[in-house]
């Protein structure tokens, strides 16, 4: 294992973020980078200006050639664990995005050149590393292949840990980068906002509903059952039997739909739940025989490249 010093170490305000920076509190954050094996480690600790670990938010280790990933803050750390590193990667930057109560700050250190294989590979970056939305929203993220040591092969595209409610569709979803080149893909991310929710829960018939649905056509079946009995009358018969027929009539049409969609209601869809998600990006590609996959992370990043997700 070869540790590797600590370059950087400053606080920052994200020029987007002026306004709402004014209000929040000055972070630090220092990285550190180490090999161990072919894992390349970055640790990102944050912190405020007292030394007090921070637990919100999210760190991006982000190159000249785009971004490494983006990992959530726990407990005043952020670690990525490459286990394909880019050789590219020589100087990578920890950017802590903030949010309303913390400042962006970042970091910036260099990786001292590995032994790296000779083994045509690819590589996958994503820009940006991590967002957020509201239900209903879409997010889009620009996925770049670049191939390593010759390779030309095509690169397939997929991703997991979306949350409920929501899709994730690629364009395109193969991409062939030309040798030592590199293509993008566009992934977008889209949301689902609720509807159909119930501000109550379905109510009885009512008075109006059971007058309706019972007693009308109960008189009306009386009075067909008087018609009838004056045998002197064939009009009056004939009105019975037709007074009857419109009884029963209405006490099927005004009762069991009237029931059916005060009681059986459509279910509400609640759209997609708020949280943080990490989105998992994978990528192969297959000649017929072998399989080339581009793997970059820890446990909690099976996949090429992660996207961190937060829904409000």
């Amino acid at each position: 294992m070869v540790g590797l010093t600590l370059l950087a170490c400053f606080a920052g305000f994200a020029p987007a973020r002026a306004a709402q920076a004014q209000a929040a509190a000055p972070t630090r954050i220092q990285l550190a980078s180490q090999h161990d094996g072919n894992v390349l480690s970055f640790t990102a600790a944050v912190t405020d200006v007292e030394g007090q670990g921070i637990s919100e938010g999210s760190v991006s280790f982000e190159t000249a050639k785009g971004s490494l990933g983006s990992v959530f803050v726990h407990d005043g750390i952020a670690t990525l664990n490459l286990t394909h590193p880019p050789s590219w990667a020589r100087t990578v930057t920890a950017v802590y995005h903030g949010d309303a109560a913390f400042a962006a700050s970042s970091a910036m250190t260099t990786v001292v050149s590995d032994q790296t294989s000779a083994v045509p590979g690819f590589t996958v970056t994503a820009s940006p590393t991590s967002f957020t939305v509201t239900p209903g929203q879409y997010q889009t993220i620009n996925l770049t292949v670049t191939s390593q040591n010759g390779f030309t092969g095509q690169v397939n595209l997929s991703c997991s840990g979306l949350p409920g409610s929501s899709v994730c569709n690629f364009t395109p979803v193969t991409v062939t980068p030309p040798a030592n080149g590199s293509i993008t893909s566009s992934m977008q991310i889209t949301t689902q906002g609720g509807s159909g929710v119930l501000s109550s829960r379905a109510k009885p018939l009512g008075r109006s509903g059971t007058a309706y649905a019972l007693i009308l056509p109960g008189l009306l079946a009386l009075a067909g059952l008087g018609a009838l009995r004056r045998r002197n009358f064939a009009a009056l018969r004939m009105l019975g039997i037709g007074l009857l027929l419109t009884a029963g009539a209405i006490g099927l049409t005004a009762c069991n739909p009237r029931y059916s969609y005060e009681h059986y209601q459509p279910s509400p869809n609640y759209g997609t739940t708020p949280g943080n998600y990490t989105i998992v990006v994978s990528a192969y590609a297959s000649n017929g025989t072998n399989i080339t996959q581009a793997t970059s992370s820890d446990a909690n990043c099976n996949g090429a490249v992660c996207v961190a997700m937060t829904v409000q």
